[in-house]
């Protein structure tokens, strides 16, 4: 592989990292209402999720995950509805500050990012799909080049997201001492977190919205 073409897939991955996601919305979820460490470990549990991902992506499931939609369907329901639970626990813990939260260890930080990303296979169909239009075809060492670009990216992803982490447990230092903004953030930083749980969720109502249309009868 080239320097420049190198080069090109870390800009890409950067992009693709900085641009509105729900992982990275999470991540500023959780700092804005928990602060800055809260975020960092989220991430670790994201990036965690991502490497798994990048393993089984090598190891060809892909075609796995297409032959077996349902259960790819159930994962990330089960992921989405516990994205709701943690909305719920923090919109009811809006009317506190971000002193008097309950306090959470890293390890319930770290699952939550690892079950957010975890939630997500067709992740794996995303680095299927986008990597190796960074390797040449007939390249001898494609899936060394594969396992390498996948670290890559967790790594671009991991240093976005920590940026991420540091702003919103900035907003969140600045906002902690007036209780009526401290609210007003947790709350939105719940309704962040609920927007995550709906854009897994979306594709598939669209998707089973579109096979119930598909076994309608025809009209008389």
């Amino acid at each position: 592989m080239t320097r420049s073409r190198f080069l090109a897939f870390v800009c890409a991955s950067l992009f693709l990292a900085v641009a509105p996601g729900p992982d990275n919305c999470f991540v500023l979820a959780q700092s804005a209402g928990m602060g800055a460490m809260a975020g960092i470990w989220v991430t670790l549990g994201l990036i965690s999720g991502l490497s798994v991902h990048i393993t089984l992506a090598l190891l060809g499931t892909a075609t796995l995950l297409q032959r077996f939609p349902k259960a790819v369907s159930a994962i990330s329901v089960g992921g989405a509805f516990y994205l709701l639970t943690i909305a719920w626990q923090m919109f009811w813990g809006s009317t506190v500050t971000l002193g008097e939260h309950e306090v959470l260890t890293p390890l319930n930080y770290y699952c939550r990012g690892i079950i957010l990303n975890l939630s997500n296979p067709k992740v794996i169909l995303f680095f299927i799909a986008f990597i190796p239009q960074f390797i040449s075809p007939g390249n001898p060492r494609k899936k060394l080049w594969l396992m390498l670009l996948g670290l890559t990216f967790a790594v671009c992803a991991f240093v976005v997201m920590c940026g991420y982490s540091l702003l919103g447990g900035t907003l969140a230092h600045l906002l902690q001492y007036s209780p009526l903004f401290a609210r007003a953030l947790n709350i939105a930083a719940a309704v962040a977190v609920l927007l995550v749980a709906v854009w897994i969720l979306l594709p598939l109502v669209r998707k089973n919205n579109a096979k119930t249309t598909q076994n309608l009868p025809p009209s008389p």
